[in-house]
């Protein structure tokens, strides 16, 4: 009976599932287990360090569906959490898999490094217990295909990260390669128990409703029912929206899109259109602080239709259904209702994509800057917005069809942009269907992983990384400092053998030009924007929102 090795074992399951790469930093205690990454198919692209591989493996599952990382025991692991923390939030399937010391080690009595000096092994895995859906650690080879396999699945199943430590020596431990095909990892969910019951009762709230409306969100674990939500507006043939979470799944470049719903933070148009219907079927819904203007959404929670990734809310009545099966069931009831027919196509409301812009005279504005943007981002082009200003400057740039956009909306942690466009950029080369990653961030947020620019401009797609300055609280205070650095010299010197053009734009009428530019629509090596902006600018929508939080706060 042929056999493989449990640490071959693991990453082939991994390949069975569409990941490719796997992402990491090595440390002696995964050594042994790094060895069977190549032999199981899968590549390997080591980071500069553990927070940047996390950040990396949650932008590659955002495009694949799945992502692995591979960190050492103690330091290396707790190292990536705050990356797994954000694939925990924001519903993103990340494995961790940790070398730990061999099981005879272990049981030695001596204290050895990485621990926290007390002989004792499971701190960290207690830690990671609360950023994870289902954890493990392999320490009898008789059970490891099981164990494996049940993290795989409850990773699937719940769209969170799954943790599995891995002794050095169980690693080695062979295995019958049979169990490769016995049960196959369930990848999608099966239907609720109560998806016919949603069902009829969104349509009937959908027939005896006079302005339906659907907001597209960003949260129930998106990249599972992303591709239902545009097939759902279609037939439905109402005005629809999205969220900063939400941006980047639907079309928006259809004529019944209206815009970006964020509170006050939202053009007024968008605000009255939402806030004026009377039944919103609501993608993903995710009433976060950002996603929400800071919470000044004016929306009758009557009127919301709620769509989880394991409960559906009709009024006040919540269903056991899964969206993923409701939602392209939703969409054949619709085409199919009579009611629903007769109902005349809604006045559209324009976001102001296509507005012509004015070019300042002297310096970029943010009001220039984003509008101007949405002529540059092409279909095949993944875009990514740091959080803060840039995820709400973007609001204003469109998306075209055939682009893939996206932003961490709720964990916020700064920094991710260039981290997360790593793995979006390896990911997009294997999917074939992207040829640029464009990343838009701060530079306060790209001083915390700018290593990240040594693996983004060696692998995957062409990079284009653009710098914008920040927007908060404390203007000229002393903690609102960044260092000036050489954005561009930093661009060339992190991959001194790729070929990369940098700018530094100063004004406006640069900024057009270089966009309008062939050369850089088409670049094939590294490109990269250094951005110089009033620093008392912002976006409309972020001015809105903090100008509302300072009025709330004197109250």
């Amino acid at each position: 009976m042929a056999e493989i090795p449990v640490g071959e074992y693991l990453f082939r399951r991994l390949k069975q599932i569409g990941i490719e790469t796997a992402f990491g930093v090595p440390g002696d205690y995964e050594l042994a287990l790094l060895n069977h990454v190549e032999p199981a198919g899968v590549r390997w692209i080591g980071t500069p360090n553990e927070l940047v591989g996390a950040y990396a493996a949650d932008g590659y599952a955002r495009l694949k569906g799945a992502a692995a990382l591979v960190t050492t025991f103690g330091p290396g692991e707790l190292s990536a959490l705050c990356g797994i923390g954000g694939s925990f939030c924001e519903m993103v399937p990340v494995l961790h898999i940790v070398g730990y010391p061999s099981f005879a080690a272990q049981s030695s009595g001596r204290i050895l490094h990485h621990t926290l000096g007390d002989k004792s092994y499971d701190h960290y895995v207690r830690i990671s217990s609360e950023l994870s859906c289902a954890t493990t650690i392999l320490k009898n080879p008789e059970n490891a295909i099981a164990e494996i396999d049940r993290v795989l699945n409850a990773m699937m199943f719940h769209s969170q990260p799954g943790y599995i430590g891995i002794t050095e020596d169980v690693v080695k431990t062979m295995v019958p390669v049979s169990s490769l095909n016995s049960t196959p990892i369930k990848m999608t969910l099966s239907a609720g128990a109560e998806d016919d019951h949603t069902l009829a009762a969104i349509m009937a709230t959908l027939e005896s409703s006079r302005n339906p409306i659907v907001i597209v969100d960003g949260g129930a674990g998106r990249g599972s029912w992303a591709p239902h939500a545009n097939d759902l507006i279609k037939a439905l043939r109402s005005l629809h929206f999205n969220t900063i979470m939400g941006k980047g799944v639907v079309e928006e470049d259809e004529p019944l899109f209206a815009g970006c719903y964020a509170g006050v933070g939202s053009l007024p148009q968008t605000s009255k259109a939402v806030e004026d219907s009377d039944c919103i079927l609501w993608l993903g819904h995710m009433p976060s602080d950002f996603n929400t203007g800071m919470f000044t959404d004016q929306v009758k929670s009557s009127t919301i239709i709620d769509f989880q990734r394991f409960q559906i809310t009709v009024g006040n009545k919540q269903f056991q259904a899964r969206m993923t099966s409701v939602l392209p069931k939703l969409t054949e009831a619709i085409k199919t209702s009579s009611i629903l027919a007769k109902r005349s196509l809604p006045e559209p409301v324009a976001p102001l994509f296509d507005q012509v812009l004015d070019i300042p005279s002297s310096i970029i504005t943010q009001d220039y800057l984003w509008p101007r943007l949405s002529s540059f981002v092409k279909p095949g082009d993944m875009v990514i917005a740091e959080t803060g200003t840039s995820q709400v400057g973007a609001v204003a740039t469109k998306i075209p069809k055939g682009a893939y956009y996206w932003t961490q909306a709720v964990w916020g942690s700064i920094g991710y942009a260039i981290g997360g466009a790593i793995g979006a950029a390896i990911a997009g080369k294997e999917l074939g269907r992207y040829k640029r990653v464009i990343v838009l961030t701060g530079e306060g947020s790209l001083q915390l992983t700018v290593q990240a620019i040594s693996i983004l401009n060696r692998h995957g797609v062409v990079p284009y990384l653009y710098t914008v300055e920040r927007y908060f609280e404390g203007w000229d205070a002393i903690y609102n400092d960044v260092p000036d650095w050489d954005y561009g010299g930093l661009f060339k010197s992190f991959s001194p053998e790729v070929p990369t053009t940098t700018f530094k734009i100063q004004t406006a009428a640069e900024l057009d030009r270089i966009l309008s530019e062939d050369g850089f629509q088409n670049a094939t090596s590294p490109q990269c924007i250094d951005m110089v902006l009033d620093k008392y600018d912002a976006p409309g929508g972020l001015k809105a929102i903090f100008d509302y939080k300072k009025k709330a706060a004197r109250a």
